[in-house]
């Protein structure tokens, strides 16, 4: 993939990495064809679109680094000379805007979103033969480049605030005058329109563009019908308190909720099968949408590396990163509340403080029945397993959220409840208040270590509390982070290299100033 490096990110990509027609994850780029000569025919325009998916490889390490590091679930000590990255963004230091994760993030978001672009321009100008469940291919091609534009979207938004909103290929001079737009301005205008048009043009299974079922991976109209009600409930808490999304989002998964619940989708009956959820052999079978990763060197899982520390060669031969990305004080104790709950040790190491739920270790697969695979993961970049972006229980609990103690909101929690060993709700915790935390913490235990945390606690509008009571249980240096926190740091940065694009076309999120 070619890229201008004085330019801003991936707006301004002028190539696109080609995949082959049945695998994403199979990335052959190529040298002689570029945008201008390729959509010739709908074949050639399906390789686009896993172009498009491909884009999503990296974002695991962002939903860690920038979302689940950010959060009261981690603690990592106080940055050092050797280690300014991700310790910089848990002990929310104000000088962040020249860290190169950040600036990976917004080009790879742009990225996704220049290649949906691209392919969402060319594709006008090709017939699709085929018909399916009331629409054409090329509406379901369509359909997903705006699904996966909306996803990345909706991704900036949330970690950036302002960002350049951009809705087609530009040129270089075109890019370099494009000023960033208002958060809620991108959400009507560019998420919820690619979304409501996804639902509207997808159906329960992906296709081919010669009309065949497609193989697991791809978006779905439940995948959009979700994504488009947690976007609609994130707007209905802060920062834009838009009471008029309550609704609709509760519509949107209410209908998720039941589609699965007819269709037995989705759902691990209890404990036991929960825990085998983080295998990779049961990859695209409990969530509903997922990146796709392969047991293949530069294909694999990357936040694997990225979050562990040294590990033992009884669980992998590949050497860890080292990184000292723990779960919080906080977040054990809220596992330790109950005894009988299962999700704990499948979360956290036993006798550790890392995150073990998305590492498939040889001890892990031994341990559920599985076959050993570790001979196989070559390198750190050849970890299998995919990442979830949507679970089922993630629209169970904001459902939940929403719809407070009635019926089918106690009903949502208590069955997540039951199945993981805790016992249902008490007549105490069905007040409007005590249940909103009760979802609240559930979503914590549930859906630690997939970058939602940091998310819910934004959403909630009291990010700065959560953050100061769990930081001051980790002692003086928890206690000297929690005064770096200010409440304009719901967002991160602009990255500097975008700043400096264009001086003065770009303004900083106040709390960086």
């Amino acid at each position: 993939m070619k890229r201008l490096n004085y330019i801003i990110s991936g707006l301004l990509s002028l190539s696109i990495s080609l995949s082959s027609c049945d695998e994403f994850l199979n990335v052959e780029p190529s040298d002689a064809r570029t945008i201008q000569y390729f959509y010739t025919n709908p074949k050639e325009a399906q390789q686009a679109l896993m172009g498009v998916y491909n884009g999503l490889l990296p974002i695991s390490s962002y939903y860690l680094m920038l979302s689940d590091v950010r959060s009261d679930d981690v603690w990592t000590g106080m940055p050092d000379d050797n280690e300014q990255n991700y310790m910089a963004f848990n002990a929310f230091r104000k000088q962040i805007s020249q860290i190169s994760t950040l600036e990976a993030a917004w080009t790879d978001y742009y990225e996704i979103i220049a290649r949906a672009n691209v392919l969402l321009e060319k594709i006008e100008n090709l017939a699709f033969d085929e018909k399916i469940e009331g629409f054409s291919v090329k509406e379901s091609f369509i359909a997903e480049a705006r699904f996966l534009r909306a996803f990345a979207y909706f991704d900036l938004v949330r970690f950036f605030g302002r960002v350049p909103a951009v809705t087609s290929s530009q040129t270089v001079d075109e890019a370099m005058k494009t000023p960033q737009s208002e958060a809620k301005d991108i959400y009507e205008n560019i998420i919820i329109p690619d979304l409501e048009y996804a639902i509207n043009h997808m159906g329960d299974i992906a296709y081919g563009y010669n009309g065949n079922e497609s193989a697991s991976g791809r978006a779905t109209k439940p995948a959009a019908q979700a994504l488009l009600g947690r976007v609609y409930w994130t707007m209905a808490g802060f920062p834009l308190w838009d009471n008029s999304k309550k609704a609709p989002a509760m519509e949107l998964l209410e209908t998720v909720i039941d589609n699965a619940n007819a269709g037995n989708k989705y759902w691990a009956k209890d404990g036991k099968e929960w825990k085998k959820i983080w295998i990779s052999d049961n990859d695209n079978k409990y969530h509903i949408f997922e990146i796709q990763y392969a047991m293949q060197s530069g294909y694999g899982n990357p936040m694997i590396f990225s979050s562990l520390p040294k590990v033992s060669s009884s669980l992998s031969h590949v050497t860890m990163s080292g990184n000292k990305i723990n779960s919080s004080k906080s977040l054990r104790n809220l596992y330790r509340e109950n005894s009988s709950e299962i999700r704990f040790l499948p979360t956290i190491r036993k006798g550790e403080s890392y995150f073990e739920k998305l590492f498939e270790n040889i001890m892990k697969r031994d341990t559920l029945g599985f076959s050993k695979i570790d001979d196989q993961i070559v390198d750190r970049n050849s970890f299998p397993i995919n990442y979830p972006l949507i679970r089922l229980e993630d629209v169970m609990l904001m459902y939940a959220d929403l719809a407070g103690p009635t019926d089918k909101g106690v009903e949502m929690v208590n069955k997540i409840r039951v199945r993981a060993g805790l016992k249902e709700l008490s007549a105490s915790q069905k007040t409007t208040e005590a249940f909103k935390n009760c979802v609240l913490d559930e979503r914590r235990r549930e859906l630690a270590g997939e970058g939602i945390r940091w998310h819910d606690i934004v959403r909630s509008g009291n990010f700065t509390e959560y953050i100061k009571a769990a930081y001051i249980l980790e002692g003086n240096e928890g206690i000297s982070a929690a005064g770096n926190v200010q409440e304009g740091m719901y967002v991160y940065p602009i990255p500097d290299k975008q700043l400096l694009v264009n001086d003065g076309l770009y303004t900083q999120n106040e709390a960086y100033k």
